[in-house]
């Protein structure tokens, strides 16, 4: 389980956050634009609220781009090293998912579901307690303690 506070940082070090919430959903995304995104075979990401992200070092570039479902997404990286740090995706905007690889100790962050597994490399293995979504997820019972911040889209 990860402790909060957390702390993460970009691969130089010069972009840094610490994230003072814990996550609604620890979840990987098999999309080919997180395999793109990532240089691997998925990304792993966690939903935190927006306000418990803090920039405590650095000032990420930002790139914004239109996801198939209509939505924007933002994104924040490291303008030296090219790191993703986090995100924000317009149907939740008072939500960030950051990239757990960039949490110090993402070891112990605890993936509990897939999304759009149809487009998963086919040498992916899924443990079978996981949820999986063939598509995008419905984090809604995730989201129970504080559906205001949930908005399918």
């Amino acid at each position: 389980m990860l402790q909060i506070p957390a702390s993460g940082r970009c691969q130089c070090g010069e972009c840094r956050y610490t994230v003072s919430a814990p996550a609604y959903v620890a979840y990987a995304c098999h999309c080919t634009e997180c395999q793109r995104l990532s240089s691997s075979a998925f990304a792993s990401l966690m939903h935190v609220p927006s306000e418990s992200v803090e920039l405590t070092g650095g000032s990420p570039a930002t790139r914004e781009r239109t996801a198939d479902s209509g939505n924007v997404l933002e994104t924040w990286f490291c303008p030296s090293c090219g790191s993703t740090l986090f995100a924000r995706n317009s149907s939740r905007p008072r939500v960030r998912t950051i990239h757990i690889g960039t949490l110090e100790h993402a070891e112990r962050v605890e993936i509990e579901a897939h999304i759009w597994v149809k487009r998963k490399l086919p040498w992916v293995v899924i443990p079978k307690a996981h949820r999986v979504f063939e598509g995008a997820g419905d984090w809604s019972e995730d989201y129970a303690d504080d559906p205001s911040r949930y908005c399918p889209s």
